[in-house]
C-alpha cells in the first residue's frame, strides 16, 4: 500500500491533475439485472457468488464470454460486465437493452480489445502483479481444486487484488519440465513433483523413503518444519523461491493375495509396475489408465505364477484399476513412499511483488500451505471408506516387516545423510527432528 500511495501522490504532483484512490472489491450483494465493473481484488467466482450464492464462474463468464475472453481467471479493473437475472427453468434471462448488443457483439470486437487494453494497463499502473502459473494435473484433480486454486485465490484475496495468478498460454504437463519453465522464466510459478529433483535436490528426497512420510498434510508439515530449522539455512533452494510444500497420501502394498506380505520378500524391491500416477492418471483420466494397467497384469500372468505387487495410495489404487475383491492391501502407516511437490515463483516473479505483499504471501505459505494437503487425504480417505463399505481386504505390517522396510531405507538415509553433512547440516539431528515431528501429527492420517 505504501509503494501504491507513492506513486499516486507522484502523479498529482507531476500532472496537477486530482487522481482518485482505486476502488477495491466489496462483498455485499449484486442485484441482478444490473451491470457490475470490476474493481481491484475480483475474481470471478467470487462476483457470480455475490449476485446468485454460488461460486462458480460460469453462469458471469458464459452471458460475459466475448467481453471476458478465452481465460475466465483473468478480468481486468473497469470491465463492465452484465449481471442476468436467473429464470425459474436455471436459464439466465436477456439483460434489458441487450437484445441490440448480442447482435453487435461480434462485429465490435475490435472495440472491445482497446478497452480490456486500457483496463489492463490501469491494473499495471495500479502495481498489479500478474503471475502465469502451471499446473500439471488436469483442473478437477484435487491438488488443484482442493488445494492449489483456493491457496492462489487466498493470496489474490490477502494482497487486496495486488498479486493475481492466470493460466499460461499453453499447459505444460510435464513432470520433469516444471523445474526448469520456472527458472528459466517461461512461467512465473508452478509446483514441481519433487522426486523430479532427485539430482539437483536430493535432501527433498527424505519422504521418498520407507517409513519417513505417512497422511500428506502430516508429511508436507514436517517437511516444511524440516526446511524451516534445517535446510533453508543452506542455498539449497537459490534457484526459485520457495512458498511451500504440498504431499500426496503414502503409498501402501496391494497384490491380488490373502497372503500377508512377509518381511523375507524384500517387498521394498517388488514395486512390479510403476504406475504412473502423478503422469498420467489425473490429466489422461482413470479410464485410459485402467486399460492401460488391465493390459500389463495379463501379460504378466501369462509368464509369471507370483502375484504382482504394486506400491499405491487408496485413492490412486481404486483409480487405475488395481483394487478388486480379490485384491488385499498391506497399510504401511509411515509409507512405503510419500511423494511431495514444491510450490515455486521465480526469483524474478517474487522480486516484482511490494515488500509488504510478500510479506501478507507468506503468512499463508509455508506450513499453512502444507496445511492444505488435507485436502488430499479427505480424497484418499473417501476412496479407502468406499473401498471397506465393498470389503477391501486390510492387514496391517508387522513388526517383521516394518523391520525390513526400515533396513531398506536406511540404505537411502546414508546417502541424503551425506548430502545433508556435505551441505553443513547435522544429518542426524535434523533426521530426528523430521521423525519427531511425523509422530507428533499422527493424529493426521484420518482413517486410524
Amino acid at each position: 500500500m505504501k509503494n501504491l500511495a507513492k506513486s499516486l501522490i507522484a502523479s498529482v504532483f507531476a500532472t496537477g491533475v486530482t487522481v482518485a484512490a482505486p476502488v477495491f472489491a466489496s462483498s455485499g450483494p449484486i442485484e441482478c439485472g444490473t451491470t457490475y465493473t470490476v474493481k481491484r481484488g475480483d475474481v470471478l467466482g467470487r462476483i457470480n457468488a455475490r449476485a446468485y450464492g454460488k461460486s462458480s464462474f460460469r453462469p458471469l463468464y458464459n452471458h460475459n464470454k466475448l467481453i471476458i475472453g478465452s481465460n475466465p481467471n483473468v478480468i481486468v479493473v473497469g470491465m463492465t460486465l452484465e449481471v442476468p437475472c436467473k429464470n425459474s427453468d436455471g436459464t439466465f434471462a436477456a439483460m434489458p437493452g441487450t437484445a441490440v448488443v448480442a447482435t453487435t457483439q461480434v462485429a465490435q470486437a475490435d472495440t472491445v480489445a482497446p478497452q480490456a487494453s486500457e483496463a489492463a494497463d490501469e491494473a499495471v499502473q495500479s502495481d498489479v502483479v500478474v503471475l502465469a502459473f502451471n499446473k500439471t494435473s488436469a483442473p478437477p484433480f484435487v491438488i488443484n481444486s482442493g488445494i492449489i486454486d483456493v491457496y492462489l485465490n487466498e493470496i489474490t484475496e490477502v494482497t487486496e487484488g495486488r498479486v493475481q495468478f492466470v493460466d499460461p498460454d499453453v499447459m505444460n504437463r510435464d513432470q520433469a519440465d516444471q523445474f526448469e519453465l520456472v527458472t528459466s522464466g517461461q512461467v512465473d510459478g508452478a509446483y514441481v513433483l519433487n522426486s523430479k529433483l532427485s539430482a539437483s535436490h536430493p535432501l527433498l528426497q527424505l519422504p521418498m523413503l520407507p517409513l519417513n512420510g505417512g497422511s500428506a498434510e502430516q508429511t508436507a508439515t514436517s517437511l516444511w518444519r524440516l526446511h524451516e530449522e534445517y535446510l533453508s539455512k543452506t542455498d539449497y533452494f537459490d534457484d526459485a523461491h520457495l512458498l511451500g510444500f504440498i504431499a500426496a497420501p503414502a503409498a501402501h502394498i496391494w497384490r491380488e493375495s490373502d497372503t500377508p506380505v512377509l518381511a523375507s520378500e524384500n517387498v521394498a524391491a517388488r514395486n512390479m509396475y510403476a504406475v504412473p500416477y502423478f503422469e498420467g492418471l489425473d490429466v489422461r483420466g482413470p479410464k485410459v489408465l485402467q486399460e492401460e494397467v488391465s493390459t500389463w497384469m495379463a501379460d504378466y500372468k501369462e509368464s509369471n505364477t507370483a502375484d504382482p505387487t504394486f506400491f499405491l495410495a487408496h485413492g490412486a489404487a481404486r483409480a487405475v484399476g488395481i483394487w478388486n475383491e480379490n485384491v488385499t492391501v498391506t497399510e504401511v502407516d509411515y509409507g512405503l513412499y510419500t511423494p511431495t511437490f514444491s510450490v515455486i515463483l521465480s526469483n524474478d516473479a517474487w522480486a516484482k511483488i511490494s515488500d509488504a505483499d510478500q510479506e501478507a504471501i507468506t503468512s499463508i505459505s509455508g506450513e499453512a500451505l502444507s496445511a492444505r494437503s488435507a485436502s488430499w487425504d479427505a480424497f484418499d480417505n473417501g476412496f479407502r471408506s468406499d473401498m471397506v463399505r465393498n470389503n477391501l481386504k486390510i492387514v496391517k505390517a508387522d513388526d517383521a516387516l516394518l523391520d525390513n522396510l526400515q533396513e531398506y531405507a536406511d540404505q537411502g538415509l546414508e546417502l541424503w545423510s551425506m548430502y545433508a553433512n556435505a551441505k553443513g547440516i547435522p544429518a542426524d539431528e535434523a533426521h530426528s527432528f523430521y521423525q519427531h515431528s511425523l509422530k507428533s501429527l499422527e493424529d493426521r492420517l484420518l482413517f486410524r
